[in-house]
């Protein structure tokens, strides 16, 4: 075998190796986070993962309240707006639309859930 070949044939197998691992690190299929919230010492590691947002609406009837946020990190989310269910409906008594607030949220049941939120 040349040097060439040899070059390449390592370089290959080196970038499928790569691309498999990346690949891998990105699969979370199958996992299940429905225990997450029920963890010891959740409660404390909740009262860190606070994401800051503003009220764009609010349907106290249904339980439910629009905000506009930045990342939220323990859901691996990007900054959008959209529409969350509240573990509470009295949460959102003293909020009304324009507010900017901190919030956690959470997701049992595939259902993204605001279990924490207070106004800034």
């Amino acid at each position: 075998m040349n040097y060439k070949t040899l070059t390449l044939t390592l370089l290959m197998g080196l970038a499928t190796h790569t691309s498999l691992q990346a690949a891998e690190m990105m699969n979370h299929q199958g996992h299940d986070m429905s225990q997450m919230g029920q963890m010891e010492g959740m409660s404390e590691m909740g009262d860190m993962m606070m994401t800051k947002g503003v009220i764009t609406r609010i349907d106290a009837s249904n339980g439910k309240v629009g905000i506009k946020h930045e990342a939220i990190d323990n859901l691996k989310m990007p900054a959008m707006t959209m529409v969350f269910r509240v573990a509470d409906p009295a949460l959102l008594k003293a909020l009304k639309v324009g507010d900017a607030v901190r919030f956690h949220a959470e997701n049992p049941g595939g259902k993204l859930t605001i279990t924490q939120i207070h106004p800034q």
